[in-house]
């Protein structure tokens, strides 16, 4: 306890739930599952004709996003081999020189 009399511990921070209440956020789960459930057995032939180009979307997505980003650093990794005049092609892979166009 403190030696000041009428001193108070100072309250901890009570954490905010943001702009929808636990009820709110049960009811839109709700409903998003029973649309989700709507469409797929209402309109699974739909579905199944357009995976080819959600696949083609997804491994283009994961190339452009997946990798990190290219941030034109050069791929300065520690331990490249091979560079005896010190000086680096701008290639994290071995075998790719000046001459390899981008």
């Amino acid at each position: 306890m403190s030696s000041f009399p009428g001193s108070r511990r100072p309250e901890p921070p009570v954490p905010e739930r943001g702009p929808f209440q636990t009820w709110t956020q049960t009811l839109l789960t709700v409903l998003i599952a029973a649309a989700a459930l709507y469409l797929i057995s209402n309109h699974w032939l739909h579905i199944l004709d357009s995976l080819p180009y959600v696949g083609v979307v997804l491994v283009m997505s994961l190339c452009m996003f997946g990798h990190g980003g290219h941030s034109g650093d050069g791929g300065s990794h520690q331990g490249d081999a091979g560079q005896e005049s010190g000086k680096s092609s701008g290639h994290p892979w071995p075998g790719r020189g000046a001459d390899h166009v981008q």
